[in-house]
């Protein structure tokens, strides 16, 4: 079930500001210090754009799988601690970089990162950003790009489900099985068993969010 974690949810751990760190931007972020300890929130200096990126004020970030097993050291790619989680995320667009010509400044926009987005803002090459119709929220948008991704890529690359063909989703209640029986019948017009039609009447997308706003 869908659920809002919200900042002060969070262990209320902070950092104070160091003469070294000088008077630059600093945001907050959830920070893993310690693998399969809390996530502990502190502030961090906030970096220069390159040409190809773009600087994001996250709203949003969708907590999944992957972030649990990085967090725990048990996901294929392991970041030097302290690292920020977070892989998906929804915000408007703060700054681009000299060579950014796909969004531009206040765009809504959705996006994945490699392990940075739960923060205040994240920064991300534009190859990785996507705008936002305007009837789309930022919540909802904030999940779209992982479960739907990974729905996508299983059943229109790997599976090349066909309209009148049957699916079978034998983990529905989390978002990418969700997202499987989303676009299997609405966008592939594929056949699901009668069992999981009363899931496409939730609302919820069965993803955590994080919002530090």
């Amino acid at each position: 079930m869908a659920a809002r974690l919200c900042a002060r949810h969070l262990p209320p751990v902070w950092l104070c500001r160091r003469a070294a760190q000088g008077q630059g931007r600093h945001y907050r972020a959830a920070l893993c210090a310690e693998l399969k300890h809390p996530l502990i929130t502190e502030e961090v200096a906030s970096r220069p754009v390159g040409p190809q990126e773009v600087r994001v004020d996250v709203h949003f970030c969708g907590i999944n799988f992957a972030d649990i097993l990085v967090c725990r050291g048990q996901y294929q790619e392991k970041p030097p601690l302290p690292f920020i989680p977070g892989i998906e995320f929804s915000g408007a667009v703060l700054e681009t970089g000299t060579d950014v010509s796909t969004v531009k400044k206040g765009d809504r926009v959705i996006g994945v990162s490699n392990f940075n987005a739960m923060a205040e803002e994240c920064i991300t090459d534009q190859k990785t950003l996507w705008r936002i119709p305007e009837n789309v929220s930022l919540q909802d948008a904030a999940v779209l790009p992982v479960s739907y991704g990974t729905a996508i890529l299983a059943l229109e690359h790997r599976a090349r489900a066909q309209p009148g063909e049957t699916v079978l989703v034998t983990a529905a209640a989390g978002a990418t099985g969700l997202a499987v029986i989303d676009v299997a019948t609405n966008v592939l017009r594929a056949k699901i068993n009668d069992a999981f039609h009363h899931v496409m009447q939730r609302k919820s997308t069965g993803k955590v969010l994080l919002s530090l706003k």
